[in-house]
C-alpha cells in the first residue's frame, strides 16, 4: 500500500477548513440566536408598566380546591 503525502496533506487541509467553517457557522448561529431572544423576559418592568404577578405578594390564606372552583365558576374566568 502506497501512502501519498499529497493526499494526506489535502485531507488535513480539507478537515481543517471544514472544522473552521463549522465553528464559524456555529458562532454565527449563536450570535443570531442571542440577538433575537430578549435579554431577560422576567425582569421588573420600568416606566409606567407594572408586573402582573409577583409570587412574594401572595395572600397568607389559601383557598380549598372547592372554594377555588366555586370562585372560578362565579367569576366566569
Amino acid at each position: 500500500m502506497i501512502i501519498s503525502i499529497r493526499k494526506i496533506g489535502a485531507f488535513l487541509r480539507f478537515t481543517m477548513a471544514f472544522a473552521m467553517l463549522t465553528l464559524m457557522f456555529y458562532v454565527l448561529l449563536d450570535w443570531a440566536g442571542s440577538w433575537m431572544i430578549p435579554p431577560d423576559p422576567y425582569r421588573v418592568p420600568v416606566g409606567h408598566a407594572i408586573k402582573a404577578f409577583n409570587p412574594n405578594d401572595l395572600p397568607s390564606h389559601s383557598f380549598s380546591p372547592g372554594d377555588r372552583l366555586k370562585l372560578y365558576y362565579w367569576y366566569g374566568e
